[in-house]
């Protein structure tokens, strides 16, 4: 966890987001990556302080031993768990590319994280239908992941979480880009694809993308088609503020095929997009 994100589950934090949070999974043994005084100084902010010595040892960062982000969880949440397959720092053992199936933590989480594990998993499709699976009815689900730039198999479009919602009738409470420059330094700036034309990406590390969702239901895990090729007589209402917090998104579903070829003739991109996509003459 670096410093946006950090920054980011402060804010969220401070506006009751985690508000009576019982138990945090991170999926992946992560470790904090962000100095003493920037953590000190972040959790200031909110009223939070460093309780005690373990912290210290981020005095030394970016040298010295790493400590799990579970230490700042803990500041927030009664209980914090982690899972992966290489056993460090406790974790459950879980290998995403195969079905999960231990009944003892399925269900069970109020708050499941993906801070960059998961594309780290060729079999990425399970390994967020487990993701949905560990979190609890009105639990949250959290995503970074990059587009540009990134160290796993795959890189992430926009269009993947706000499908991820779509399809299993997840809201979403916060989307932003992370933008990275150096090793450390992280800004959030709004989910705006237009803000993409103005970057120079030859001068960041990396750009990734955080999805904060909340599960509305206890469905079973839907996997999705782009421009939903399987029901092309439903599409969504993709209509929202791109603000740094908007209100949670809701997609709403329709059958109402001809006001979306309406659009399309007036010119509406995604409208027209999604027509192309499933097949139909414009």
């Amino acid at each position: 966890m670096k410093i946006g994100l950090l920054n980011l589950l402060l804010d969220l934090y401070k506006l009751g987001t985690f508000k009576n949070l019982e138990n945090v999974l991170d999926l992946g043994s992560k470790e904090i990556r962000v100095s003493y005084n920037d953590l000190k100084y972040s959790l200031n902010q909110v009223n939070l302080k460093i309780p005690d010595k373990r912290f210290e040892v981020l005095k030394k960062f970016p040298k010295g031993k790493r400590i799990s982000t579970g230490n700042v969880w803990k500041l927030i949440s009664k209980t914090y768990s982690c899972a992966d397959i290489n056993k460090s720092h406790n974790s459950i053992f879980l290998d995403l590319n195969k079905p999960f199936k231990n009944k003892k933590y399925l269900g069970k989480f109020d708050l499941v994280n993906d801070f960059g594990n998961n594309e780290h998993v060729f079999n990425v499709g399970q390994a967020y239908q487990t993701m949905y699976d560990l979190c609890k009815k009105n639990g949250l689900i959290w995503i970074t992941q990059s587009i540009y730039g990134g160290n796993g198999f795959f890189h992430f479009d926009q269009s993947f979480f706000e499908g991820f919602a779509a399809a299993n009738d997840l809201s979403i409470i916060h989307m932003a880009y992370v933008i990275n420059v150096g090793d450390y330094k992280q800004y959030l700036i709004p989910c705006d694809k237009d803000l993409l034309k103005v970057l120079n990406l030859n001068s960041l590390e990396n750009l990734d993308i955080t999805c904060l969702f909340r599960k509305k239901t206890d469905k079973k895990f839907n996997f999705y088609y782009q421009y939903n090729f399987d029901k092309k007589n439903s599409p969504f209402i993709r209509t929202f503020l791109n603000q740094s917090y908007p209100p949670e998104k809701i997609y709403i579903p329709t059958k109402n095929l001809s006001e979306l070829k309406k659009s399309a003739i007036k010119g509406d991109k995604d409208a027209i997009t999604w027509l192309r996509a499933t097949g139909y003459k414009i």
